[in-house]
Order: C-alpha cells, then structure tokens, then sequence
C-alpha cells in the first residue's frame, strides 16, 4: 500500500501530520522566555541610571545649597571675630555678597538685637511676594536672635515666582553673646532651571524637602503637594538612604507603574527623586514582545492554513456525522449519515446508520404500543366515569363534560401538554367518590336534608382513598379530591383557602358548577348562559380563583366552551349552591 493510500484510509497520519505543525507554542515560550531575561536586565540598568541621575543631581543640590550657606555662615563667623562692629558698613557687605558670582541671594539682611541694621533685596522680585518674604526673614530673625540657626523652605508665594529657602545665622560677640542675626533668602529657581534640562528629558524629577513636600520639580504643577504616599519617599523619610523601586504613582499623572530612585541631599535633610514610567523604560521589551506575537501570529496562520486544509478532509465527515445525530436527537429518526471512502470515519458512519435504523424500528414499536396503552387507559378511565354517571341518570356525561371544559381552562391558562393531560383525567374522575354514596341519596328527586348533604359531602374524600392505591394517577388526586373548595376558604373537605387549593382542583371546580348551572337537574332547571357567565363572574374572588375565571370567560368568548345542546333555558331559578 502506497504512502498517499495509507494517508486516506488512516487518521493517524493526518493526526501526526497537524502535531508537527504545533510550532507556534515554542515560539511563544521562547519569546516570552527572551522578553522576561531582556526585561530583569533592563530593570537593573535602569535602576543604575535613575540612581546615577538622582545621586548627580543631589550632589549638584547640596553644592549649591551648601555654597551659599557656607558663605553666610563664614560671614558670621567674620563679624564675630571682628574687633569692632560698623554698622554703615553693613550695607556694603550685603552688597559684597550679593554680587559674589554664581549667588543667588534675593534678601540679604543684617540686624542688631535691637532691629536695627540694614538689608538689600533683588529689584526682581515679584511685588506680590515682598510682604511674605518680609515677614518669613523678620519671623527667621527672631529666633535666630535667640541663639539658633534657622533653615526652612518658602513654598507660599505666588506661582510665578520660584520657592526660596530662607538661612539665618545669630551673630555673637567675642565672649559669646548673640547680638545680631544674618539672614539670607536664596531663589531655588536655578534648580528648577537645571531640572528642565534636555538631559532629563523623560525623567520625572523632583526635590523634595524632609516632610516630603515637593520643593522644585520638572513638572511645576507637583509643587507644594507631597509625595509622602509613595513607597519610595515613604522609606526615605524614615531612613534618608539610597533607595530604588517600582511602584504606582501617588498622584495624578496618568503615569501610571513608575520606576523611581532617590538620593538625600545631605545640606538639608532634602532628597531628589528620579521617575520614569515603566512605560517607557520597558519600552523594547514591549516592542520584542510585539514582534514575538507578530511571528507567533505569522506562525499561526501558516499553521492554520495548513491545518485548514487537512481538517476539511478530517472533519468534514465527524461534521455531518454530528449533524445527523443532532437531527435524530431532535426526534426525526429517518435521517441517516452520508458515508464516504472506507477509513475509520466511514466504518464508524456506516455502524451509526445501522444503530439509527435500529432505534427507529424500535422507537416506532414503543410508539405503537404507547399509544394502544393511553388508549386502553382512556377507555378504562371514561368507562369508569360512565358508571359513576349511570348511577344518577340526571347527570349523563356530566363527567365527560367537565373534562372537556377542564381541559379548554387548563388551554387558555397555558398549561404544558402533560398538565392538561392531568387535568383530562382528574376530571373524569372528580366524582368516582360516588360510588360509595348510596343511591338514594343520589338519586333523591327533591333537596337534600343537612344529614344527607353531609353524606354527600364525603365524595371527594371516598374518590381520594379510592384511587389512593394507584401510585401512576396520584398526581390527580387533588383534583379529586378539592374540586369542590372555594377560594374563600368556606369549602370541603379540608377548607383550603386561595393559592393553597391546587390548581387541578380549581380548575375542575370551575367546570363542574358551569356544568352543574347549564343542565337540568331534579333540583333546578337549567339556566341561560349569560345568566350563568354574570353570576360565575360575581363569584370570582369568592367561591372561584379570579385567574381561572378569566381563563374560562376567554374559552367561552373563543368558542371552546358551550353548554350541552339539549339544554333548556327556563326563567332564572333561585340561589345555586
């Protein structure tokens, strides 16, 4: 045998064939393996750079920061060791110091214990933010006065104008005592000018001072507002160290996941933090990520293509296999599957066909006989029924009649197929109770004495126990035996009330009085239909399930419920009860 015939008549080869396509998973593996190495190591020197930029960047702060200080705090410790103290010339050396290249004082201030002295500010400053800076240098000398270096951040001046940081030092004499302060209000705008450089491009960078508040930041809607929600400032506020980590931004960014380093800036107690969004930093892993996906994809469809060849071959017999037996699940057992070639799928097609015909043959057998036993009931049932009526010759096919009303109530209340069935048999049975009622006082021509309707009242009980014993027809029993409660709940045997009485027996209740009203009895002649539709109606809510009325009045208008033709209508008779 040929390898092209070995091919056709075996599923194993088509089988292994599909499995040497499955080239995709290791692609993907390998990919995502690459992508997970790429991304640890681009998280380590990404680590190392931001480190880098924060440490560079926080040294450049504290060089800039101590400068300055130190400068003052040498001028402080020149005018203490000064022998003699002139106050003219304070002026002149407040401008010394302000034009000292690369200083960026913008209120210098020396005054004595008694607030008197001299100060210089830059014409520069936004008018806006004198009187703030005048009361933050006149609060900074009073306490320096007392002995005590003054360092504190300025961030409540206008936007326009950049954050300062004010530095004031007591001046003591030779022997000690403090007899002056020096204050000075240095402009942080160099350093915003340095966060805005291209080098930072990228970056979110921002220095903070010891409560976490942002001092100066590459974006300038960060500051004031505080970082104390991040992980990273968090750990750094309760041990200023080194620190690198990723985690999600605090505030509102839409930056997301952020990779974030920081370093202190030793003068202050300050730290730089150095962002970037893990974004942007993983970016080529998302990009090797896309081109493995993209090779993966391209894999996929080579494969599909390929496999969709082999499956139409494969498949397209299991397919209408499965379609047939779909059919004959729904019940149409004369369909049989088309079979082609002799391969397994065809031996398999061929053996399914000889099951359906069997089935069919059998299922038509059952069907047969199925049909011959619900016939053989019925007939049973209605014989049975046709004794009860032939013990009172005045309610001839009564029962009939009131199974064939039943039925047309349960219809219009869209009862299921099997539910009317239920309803047709209780009520050909609804009064087999009256074979143990004797037959005098069924047969009485005239009323009922009260022993005698207590008799009488025990029918639907006897019709209870009698079919009792038959488990097949206990699912009709209620309507047996509570066909004649009232909605009220001043009905027998058991005085149900409403939803309590089953809905079988409700029904049946209903036909039996339309049928008791529309023909003649000893006790009454028969009455007009729309007599008997009017006080029906009146009873609903009552004696009758408002429900079951509605359905019944609609069976009625549609024409599947009639009174008996033989009835006749005489002039409209007393209470029925």
């Amino acid at each position: 045998m040929g390898f092209g015939a070995r091919f056709r008549s075996s599923l194993t080869y088509p089988i292994a064939a599909t499995l040497v396509l499955v080239t995709v998973v290791p692609v993907i593996v390998v990919g995502l393996l690459l992508s997970s190495y790429n991304r640890e190591h681009l998280t380590t020197v990404e680590k190392r750079y931001l480190q880098r930029q924060a440490v560079s960047l926080a040294g450049e702060v504290s060089l800039f920061l101590g400068g300055h200080r130190t400068l003052l705090a040498s001028t402080a410790r020149a005018l203490a060791a000064a022998d003699t103290i002139d106050v003219a010339s304070f002026e002149e050396l407040l401008q010394g110091i302000a034009n000292e290249p690369g200083r960026s004082f913008v209120y210098l201030q020396i005054l004595d214990s008694y607030g008197e002295g001299a100060y210089i500010r830059s014409p520069q400053l936004d008018p806006a933010a004198i009187q703030p800076l005048d009361e933050a240098v006149r609060e900074a000398h009073e306490r320096a006065i007392t002995g005590n270096r003054v360092e504190e951040l300025l961030l409540d001046l206008p936007r326009e104008e950049a954050p300062k940081a004010i530095l004031a030092f007591p001046l003591r004499s030779r022997d000690g005592e403090v007899w002056g302060t020096l204050a000075g209000v240095l402009d942080l705008g160099p350093i915003q000018t340095n966060l805005a450089d291209n080098a930072y491009s990228g970056l979110l960078v921002s220095l903070i001072d010891d409560h976490g508040r942002v001092v100066v930041s590459r974006q300038p809607s960060l500051r004031g507002r505080s970082l104390a929600g991040s992980p990273l400032v968090r750990d750094f506020l309760r041990n200023p160290l080194r620190l690198t980590r990723t985690y999600h931004h605090p505030l509102e960014l839409d930056t997301g996941e952020v990779l974030g380093s920081v370093a202190p800036v030793g003068v202050l107690g300050w730290g730089m933090v150095v962002e970037r969004p893990t974004a942007e930093a993983f970016a080529p892993v998302r990009v090797m990520q896309q081109r493995t996906l993209g090779l993966s994809a391209l894999a996929a469809l080579v494969a599909l293509g390929i496999g969709l060849a082999l499956s139409r071959w494969l498949i397209t017999p299991l397919q209408n296999l499965a379609a047939t037996s779909f059919q004959i699940a729904d019940g149409d057992l004369g369909v049989r599957a088309t079979v082609r070639g002799n391969d397994e799928i065809a031996k398999l097609g061929s053996n399914f066909n000889n099951m359906a015909g069997s089935i069919e043959a059998l299922v038509r057998r059952l069907k047969k006989a199925l049909r011959q036993n619900q016939e053989l009931f019925l007939e049973t049932i209605q014989t049975l029924a046709a004794a009860i009526d032939a013990k009172d010759p005045y309610t001839h096919g009564h029962s009939e009649r009131v199974s064939s009303y039943s039925m047309a109530i349960a219809r219009h209340l869209d009862l299921t197929q099997e539910q009317v069935f239920r309803v047709r048999i209780a009520a050909i049975l609804h009064d087999v109770g009256k074979l143990g009622i004797r037959d005098g006082i069924l047969n009485k021509p005239g009323g009922l004495s009260d022993e005698e309707f207590a008799v009488m009242r025990q029918h639907p009980g006897i019709g209870a126990q009698i079919m009792a014993p038959i488990s097949t027809l206990k699912d009709i029993i209620p309507g047996i035996r509570n066909h004649h409660e009232t909605w009220d709940g001043t009905g027998y045997p058991d005085n149900l009330r409403g939803e309590e009485i089953p809905m079988v027996a409700r029904i049946i209740g209903v036909a039996d009085t339309f049928d008791a009203m529309t023909t003649t009895r000893p006790y009454q002649e028969a009455m007009t239909l729309d007599y008997v539709l009017a006080k029906m109606r009146s009873m609903s809510g009552t004696r009758f399930d408002p429900q079951v009325i509605d359905a019944f009045q609609a069976a009625v208008e549609a024409g599947d419920i009639s009174p008996p033709p033989d009835h006749s209508p005489e002039p409209v008779p007393s209470e029925v009860s």
